[in-house]
């Protein structure tokens, strides 16, 4: 208790203000740590208790550290308060997600504010973890009703804290007045006035009381405010239906800070509330509000989890329907994919009919992206199916039949290996052929697809030993980029009503006609999703390696539709060129781990963007994707068998 007793006895009446802060820094911290050695095993959370007790003893026993205490931390209190900081500690007041970014941002780089000047600087250097806020309002009532009793006779003080306090109120009230109405008439095309809103009768009550210098809560404020809560929970939700804008989703996490303040003012003033529980509620809360205001983590984490729910839920509606349950589904699905797998043939001569023209850089992917993209999207048009693009929609699916039951998410995985067995064997069981075929046949008239040296290049690219694993593992995460981004145009779309505005468009009307222009917009409406997708997957493939190339970073994509095009291809015409028994097998080899990273890959993203939306565990995945793959290797035929409902119940009471 030497460092205690040496505090106290400091004389600080007639040190600056820095001095005064920095000893008052000292005591809290004295606060926050074990008593001594012996003592050190009691409880984090009693060591507040534990140590005002022995503070207010040290005081008692001495009346001129009690004194020079009381003196000290009233100068600090008039000093500090002001209306200014009760209304931007922890809060901010930036207007958009971009200046509080940038502010965060600036507030890391430099260094802190002097703490005798800026309270949010002082309240963090004297609670440096947010755990702090729990352990505060621990601390027993009594034990604060009696560090206030030596504060009783300050007069001063407390006339200074209650007009701040009030004032801040008010004020407070005002900008809760201002967001709302600003929220409300950016999301409904006839927003209510503004005295029609719950925060304007807030306002005025405490205008009223701000007026007579009234000192307590006047009565159906309670109500008022929970009203405003509702307000704003209607707001929300309404977002979420017409597309989640990040802006608005800030400007909604601090109104809802802004009434939490609000409320931890008013405490202050009501009068079934304690002023000691008052303190502890408000200083709990500020402490919490400071590093949420210092962190980036839970910055981004607050204000972009509705839009990565926006995103997850799309492609969860998505992914449902590339999941077979039945008979009827499943060859659906095989057509559809074979109908995929017809198209990429055609892509694969396009992109080696292109490499005929000698492009390069930045040109050859331009060429490459738009070949792709439009294969794609005649994919999408057609209602046929690519399989390496069903992991980043299924994922979604799966993670949501994870918070369902575990009965719902067992038959969901089961039937999901299987979907995506049949889309690959389907993509591949026209691909191939039809690559091989071609090529066999020009070759047999004397003019081959791709020359002896381009046909050897292109068959040694898939070598198992080589960089296919990591080319196949960059694709499966442009695999996954491309769903995010559909994710956030088809939120766009909604957002910005999209498809009224070409529905409307005059211009677009006399182009194409009326007819044609409403099914134009309402395709764009529907299929947005979908067209982001292929746009943006083709351009990931085509101009992001050449991008990257022109940085000197040597990432190819490898698509294992697309590379087993290529690999059919140049089969017939290296076979006659010296290829050996083992290249085969490392060529084909590599077609296995190209498959398997692309799908697993893009999965595995996916899913872990989904379970920290919806709060699923991803061990749980592992552990139902542990069980499914056990199904499968004891029983294989369900990779092409839908099973029955009885077969899949007895399996699941073996676990």
């Amino acid at each position: 208790m030497d460092i205690l007793s040496s505090l106290l006895a400091q004389n600080t009446t007639k040190e600056s203000d820095y001095d005064k802060v920095f000893w008052f820094v000292k005591i809290m911290k004295w606060m926050q740590k074990p008593l001594d050695l012996e003592n050190a095993s009691i409880k984090k959370e009693n060591t507040y208790n534990v140590h005002i007790k022995y503070l207010l003893l040290m005081l008692n026993k001495n009346p001129e550290w009690k004194k020079n205490f009381v003196s000290t931390i009233t100068d600090l209190l008039i000093k500090l308060s002001s209306v200014s900081p009760l209304l931007s500690v922890g809060i901010s007041s930036n207007t958009s997600f971009l200046q509080d970014f940038i502010h965060r941002l600036q507030e890391k780089i430099l260094p802190a504010s002097p703490l005798s000047e800026d309270l949010a600087s002082l309240l963090y250097e004297v609670f440096p973890d947010e755990e702090e806020s729990t352990f505060v309002n621990g601390v027993d009532e009594a034990v604060l009703v009696e560090i206030f009793a030596l504060f009783a006779e300050q007069k001063e003080l407390h006339q200074r804290l209650q007009e701040d306090v009030l004032t801040a109120s008010f004020v407070l009230s005002i900008q809760m007045l201002s967001s709302t109405f600003s929220i409300q008439s950016e999301l409904l095309s006839f927003a209510k006035k503004p005295d029609a809103l719950p925060e304007f009768r807030i306002a005025g009550a405490l205008r009223i009381q701000q007026e007579q210098k009234a000192f307590i809560v006047a009565s159906g404020l309670d109500g008022q405010l929970d009203m405003a809560e509702q307000n704003i929970s209607t707001l929300y939700a309404e977002m979420h239906q017409r597309g989640v804008k990040i802006d608005l989703v800030y400007l909604f996490e601090n109104q809802k800070r802004k009434i939490r303040r609000l409320r931890s003012l008013l405490n202050f003033f009501s009068p079934n509330v304690s002023k000691a529980q008052a303190f502890k509620l408000f200083i709990s809360q500020i402490i919490l509000d400071i590093h949420h205001q210092r962190s980036l983590r839970s910055f981004f984490s607050e204000n972009l989890t509705l839009i990565t729910q926006r995103i997850v839920q799309a492609n969860s509606e998505i992914g449902e329907h590339y999941v077979t349950f039945n008979w009827i589904e499943f060859r659906k699905m095989f057509r559809s994919a074979m109908g995929g797998g017809a198209v990429t043939a055609m892509t694969v001569f396009i992109k080696f009919i292109l490499s005929n023209f000698k492009l390069v850089g930045f040109i050859k992917g331009i060429f490459e992206s738009l070949n792709y993209s439009s294969s794609f999207i005649l994919i999408q048009i057609m209602g046929w199916t690519l399989a390496t693009k069903q992991p980043s929609a299924t994922a979604p699916f799966i993670a949501s039949a994870l918070q369902k039951s575990m009965t719902e998410s067992r038959r969901a995985i089961v039937a999901l290996l299987r979907t995506q067995f049949i889309a690959v064997l389907g993509n591949l069981s026209l691909v191939f052929p039809i690559c091989f075929a071609v090529s066999w046949i020009f070759l047999k008239l004397d003019r081959p697809v791709i020359s002896v040296e381009h046909a050897l290049e292109q068959f040694s690219s898939t070598y198992f030993f080589g960089p296919s694993a990591i080319y196949a593992a960059f694709t499966g995460l442009l695999l996954f980029t491309a769903s995010l981004f559909a994710g956030w145009f088809e939120n766009w779309t909604l957002l910005n009503r999209l498809e009224e505005r070409l529905m409307n468009n005059e211009r677009l009307h006399q182009v194409l006609g009326s007819k044609k222009a409403i099914g134009f917009a309402q395709f764009v409406g529907q299929n947005a999703n979908g067209l982001a997708a292929n746009i943006t997957l083709g351009f990931l493939l085509g101009l992001l390696p050449q991008v990257l190339k022109f940085f000197s970073i040597p990432l190819e994509a490898r698509h294992i539709t697309l590379a087993t095009g290529g690999f059919a291809t140049a089969l017939p015409i290296v076979i006659d060129h010296g290829v050996k028994a083992w290249d085969y097998v490392n060529a084909i080899g590599g077609l296995f781990i190209i498959g398997i990273l692309n799908i697993s890959v893009s999965f595995a993203l996916a899913f872990l963007l989904a379970s920290v939306s919806s709060k699923v565990k991803f061990s749980s995945f592992l552990r139902l994707l542990q069980w499914g793959g056990g199904l499968i290797l004891t029983r294989p035929w369900l990779l092409i068998v839908p099973e029955k409902g009885k077969e899949l119940a007895e399996e699941e009471e073996k676990h």
